[in-house]
């Protein structure tokens, strides 16, 4: 009878009543009986229990097989039952039979509720199970304690949650951050807190221990228990937490990194809606399984984004540190790769933004960015590889080659003195010694001497030259005296004491200071092009993440141009990425505009912006995309 009474069932009796002896009718008096002449056509929407057909009922019953819940005791001859009594019975038989289908029904009964839980938990568990790929996809270390916490409250049925991490201070000690905190009922100011870890406090105890603590009603706290419960936040927001789940947060090495914390289930309701009056026992045993499972998950999914973040710090310093390297070994284009990153990621963010024209589809992630700065910054790296007197060579000569020329003059001017002076003492040694008596021989009056006066024009030839010379070795474009001059030294012919060449300058001299613009001759410069080649090989070496594996190709190509004019594999528009595009005007640009070149002054932005346009209109640079640099100011990100 109470078994029956839990369940709300019913027993339907159909027929008549008095067909039984007064035994059997007492006997039904004692249960929730509803009497009927015939079957109601929705009585397999009631709870009935148990169905009895009394012996006269001849009436039409098509009793639902599928999922049938109730049991049919027939004493009717008309109608097979699932237990059928033809002949009149006694209350002890009675009472069997009917007894017999109430068991029926609470095994049925049992039955749906277990296959109703294990409905439940399956669902529980592929749901955990599914948030447990989301947490692990999930790469934003903010996103994902969102994402926790969420799914955390959704699990667990109640109304909010909150999760701890154990980070170091400044000075090496552990502490105990509140990241994050959520909850349906009220809302609030919410920011990031660190305290001592200790035991003095719920989630610091369970950080500390190890323990999973399930309590009931934290007003109500044993006194003997080492924590404490803060209630001045309930106070201030006029809130009242009762039950609490606090869990530990252990990664694959069984390490603990945090602590979650759930606040106030709704038990087994639905809806997120709290009843004040219904009794409160805390979050079921399991409800704590899954939570304590999703807590799992979710340390190992923070420790990889943990990991993931030092990963790629780690990669940025070694990308800052090997830009600082290249850079230090070329000082005079120092600052060069990381504004050459600035420009092209900037530009590369504005053409995202465009909604119409030309690159109106074209979009950029988080992740290709990434990739277009690494490769952006990186563009230079292959002039580790370029021999180092052509990479700083900042005037035609290098500073030895030049050095030497110039004591070279020096040398020939002091061999004319010194045949002079020779001849003079030879040709006329009596004159000149009667005249010296105590006298330097350098203070003789040979202002008149014919000689003397031809020493003086070669000298000052000499002088001519040292002076060409300093011109003709600077970058600058060549002025047409100092050309037709050079091409005067080459015929000088050095004094015949001379040990080594007869000439005042080398043939390969001669073609390193007529070169009209610059400083690199055509050998030097095939080696500074060839920079571009080490670079794509070297980052070639390097074993990249698919998201950014196109960096070596990127970098490779930032010296193409579109009309297939570029270096080092003469690409067209088509066969060059859009990212080395956008890097090649961003090159261009800071090469003309960079204030740290010695050998030339930085060009003024109107004229560099003009220069890129007549680059472009010679279809050498992407025009549209110049246009979106022009027109967004990107530039402006490293224009002081």
């Amino acid at each position: 009878m109470d078994k029956l009474l839990t369940q709300n069932a019913r027993i339907l009796f159909i027929g008549k009543l008095n067909e039984f002896n007064a035994a059997i009718q007492a006997f039904l008096e004692l249960y929730p009986v509803d009497f009927k002449d015939n079957i109601p056509q929705q009585y397999h929407g009631e709870n009935y229990a148990v169905i009895i057909l009394a012996p006269s009922y001849r009436g039409v019953f098509s009793p639902r097989t599928a999922n049938k819940k109730c049991f049919i005791v027939s004493f009717s001859e008309y109608f097979v039952g699932d237990i059928q009594i033809s002949q009149a019975v006694n209350l002890e038989q009675f009472e069997a039979a009917f007894n017999s289908a109430i068991d029926f029904y609470l095994t049925k009964c049992n039955l749906r509720a277990l296959e109703k839980q294990h409905l439940i938990v399956s669902r529980e568990r592929k749901r955990l199970s599914a948030i447990g790929v989301a947490l692990s996809a999930e790469k934003d270390l903010d996103k994902l304690l969102g994402m926790v916490l969420k799914e955390g409250r959704a699990l667990g049925k109640c109304e909010g949650a909150s999760l701890y991490l154990i980070e170091r201070n400044t000075e090496g000690e552990r502490e105990l951050v509140f990241k994050l905190t959520q909850n349906s009922k009220i809302s609030f100011d919410f920011r990031e807190v660190r305290f001592p870890l200790t035991n003095r406090s719920l989630a610091g105890y369970v950080a500390l221990q190890g323990e999973l603590l399930n309590i009931e009603d934290v007003y109500q706290l044993d006194h003997t228990y080492p924590f404490l419960f803060d209630k001045s936040f309930d106070e201030k927001v006029g809130h009242r937490t009762r039950e609490l789940l606090v869990l530990p947060m252990r990664n694959h090495k069984k390490k603990i990194i945090g602590v979650l914390q759930f606040v106030n289930t709704f038990g087994d309701q639905i809806s997120e809606v709290e009843d004040d009056t219904e009794s409160h026992s805390g979050f079921s045993e399991s409800t704590c399984g899954l939570l304590a499972g999703l807590a799992s998950q979710a340390a190992v999914a923070i420790d990889n984004s943990h990991l993931i973040e030092n990963i790629q710090n780690l990669f940025e310093g070694f990308v800052s540190a090997s830009v600082n390297a290249i850079e230090a070994r070329d000082p005079v284009t120092s600052g060069h790769s990381f504004r050459v990153a600035e420009l092209t990621t900037g530009l590369a963010k504005m053409l995202d933004k465009e909604s119409s024209g030309a690159h109106k589809n074209l979009s950029f992630n988080s992740e290709q960015l990434r990739e277009i700065r690494y490769a952006s910054l990186l563009h230079d790296f292959g002039k580790v590889g370029v021999k180092e007197n052509v990479l700083l060579k900042a005037n035609k000569l290098h500073a030895s080659r030049f050095q030497y020329l110039e004591l070279k003059i020096e040398w020939q001017k002091q061999m004319l003195e010194k045949k002079f002076y020779q001849q003079l003492l030879t040709q006329e040694s009596s004159t000149v010694l009667s005249n010296l008596q105590d006298k330097n021989i350098l203070d003789l009056g040979l202002t008149n001497h014919s000689g003397y006066r031809k020493l003086l024009l070669e000298l000052q030839q000499l002088e001519d030259y040292k002076r060409m010379l300093f011109r003709a070795n600077q970058p600058s474009i060549m002025e047409g005296n100092v050309a037709d001059g050079l091409a005067h030294m080459a015929d000088y012919k050095m004094h015949k004491e001379y040990p080594f060449s007869n000439n005042l300058i080398s043939d390969s001299d001669f073609l390193s200071l007529s070169i009209l613009k610059g400083s690199l001759t055509e050998k030097d410069r095939v080696e500074i092009q060839s920079h571009v080649i080490h670079t794509q090989t070297f980052l070639e070496r390097i074993p990249w993440t698919d998201e950014l594996s196109s960096i070596p190709l990127i970098a490779g190509a930032h010296h193409e141009k579109l009309d297939g004019s570029g270096y080092p594999r003469g690409l067209k528009a088509n066969a060059i990425p859009i990212p080395s595009k956008i890097m090649t005007i961003a090159d261009i640009f800071d090469a003309l505009t960079a204030q740290d070149r010695p050998y030339k002054k930085a060009v003024k932005l109107e004229l560099a912006l003009d220069i890129l346009v007549d680059e472009a209109r010679e279809n050498k640079i992407d025009t549209n995309i110049l246009n979106t640099f022009i027109e967004s100011k990107v530039y402006e990100c490293v224009i002081s």
